[in-house]
């Protein structure tokens, strides 16, 4: 059953295309009207150095006062750190990511918790109230997959506590997100996959969420339709425009839907899973979708039924078929043998999976439940 009422929490304003990068800088000045621009710049290596990434350090200019360049993957609570010390050093009153999810949520993070005196430690552990406002923000992802740029929420990694989960507050919800395709044609193929599929993912788990709504659905399903069509197309070829651009496309689409409607057991499970054995988590979420789906799909059969016939599917089984061959097209195992799943994890995982995303999920899993499935996995 669909939500009757609901609240949206955008972006207030979205680019989207191949060249919207050139938007960035204007809207810098817009959001420090009035003000001198002081931007704090924090990106991944690879999307600073390319073609497109040094157009947008040029058209910044002297905005820019400080940088940090390079984010640890899965990022920890130290690197966040890092980087506040180094935006307050350097007197930013914005802040401008530029990067894949794990930049993305670094810079969220960074720009919300640098409005308060605690340490990110104390924040992420919930001991003290967290900021109630956030330095201004803007989100170029240059991955089409996580969504971040959307969303209210970071993933971050206490290494002490051997914890990764996510801070959530409608505050890091980007004022600005630049989605520029052209970021992506560099992409290799197994960041393709993987943030492919985990756009896949979000997509496919809002639009059975049990937050979904009508408006959150309707996006969803677009997302997943586009995302099936041309992600196999944007691996096969990097350089494909049309591909590329379709899957950066789904990608934000998806990310629109679930940053309102929730995700589901997938998510739940990949962020613990994907600590512990060390995998990207896209790959994680790729490994689980279609077990997960099999899993769900009693609960939520007439969702599904009616998602593969708007997209010219016999069935919803035919459509959980066609999922399946495009995780193996993409070269994902059915299972984490390889990556080392033993039962020596299995308390770790049953421990922290129980996220607000397996509260979503449309089958509730118990974690004798949960077991049956990482011991199917392994």
């Amino acid at each position: 059953m669909l939500k009757d009422t609901y609240v949206v929490n955008f972006p207030q304003v979205l680019h989207f295309g191949c060249g919207s990068r050139r938007q960035a800088a204007a809207e810098v000045d817009r959001l420090l009207a009035g003000q001198e621009v002081r931007l704090f710049l924090l990106a991944s290596k690879s999307a600073l150095t390319s073609s497109p990434g040094q157009e947008l350090l040029d058209s910044l200019g002297t905005r820019v006062v400080g940088y940090k360049c390079g984010i640890s993957s899965d990022p920890p609570l130290a690197e966040v750190e890092e980087c506040i010390v180094a935006l307050r050093e350097a007197s930013a009153n914005a802040v401008l990511c530029l990067g894949g999810g794990s930049v993305l949520d670094t810079g969220k993070a960074a720009a919300w918790l640098s409005q308060g005196s605690g340490s990110v430690a104390e924040y992420f552990a919930g001991s003290i109230p967290a900021p109630e406002k956030i330095m201004p923000l803007l989100a170029l992802p240059t991955t089409a997959g996580t969504g971040a740029e959307i969303t209210p929420n970071a993933v971050l990694t206490d290494a002490v506590g051997g914890q990764k989960r996510s801070l959530r507050s409608g505050l890091m919800v980007p004022k600005v997100a630049v989605c520029d395709p052209d970021f992506t044609f560099s992409l290799p193929r197994r960041i393709t996959a993987d943030s492919g599929l985990d756009a896949l993912t979000q997509a496919l788990e809002s639009y059975i969420s049990l937050g979904a709504s009508e408006y959150s659905r309707g996006l969803a399903g677009r997302a997943v339709a586009l995302l099936m069509r041309w992600l196999p197309l944007a691996w096969e070829d990097g350089t494909n425009r049309e591909a590329r651009t379709r899957v950066a496309e789904g990608s934000m689409l998806g990310a629109l839907a679930f940053s309102q409607s929730s995700l589901g057991a997938v998510h739940g499970l990949a962020h613990p899973l994907g600590h512990i054995l060390q995998l990207a988590h896209g790959y994680t979420c790729a490994v689980l979708l279609p077990h997960i789906l099999a899993w769900n799909l009693p609960s939520c059969r007439p969702a599904l039924q009616a998602l593969a016939e708007s997209m010219s599917c016999s069935g919803a089984e035919a459509l959980l078929e066609k999922v399946q061959a495009l995780t193996e097209q993409l070269q994902v195992p059915g299972n984490f043998r390889a990556a080392g799943l033993t039962p020596a994890v299995f308390d770790y995982v049953v421990k922290n999976c129980r996220s607000g995303s397996m509260r979503s999920n449309p089958r509730p899993m118990s974690d004798d439940e949960v077991i049956a499935l990482l011991q199917k996995l392994s």
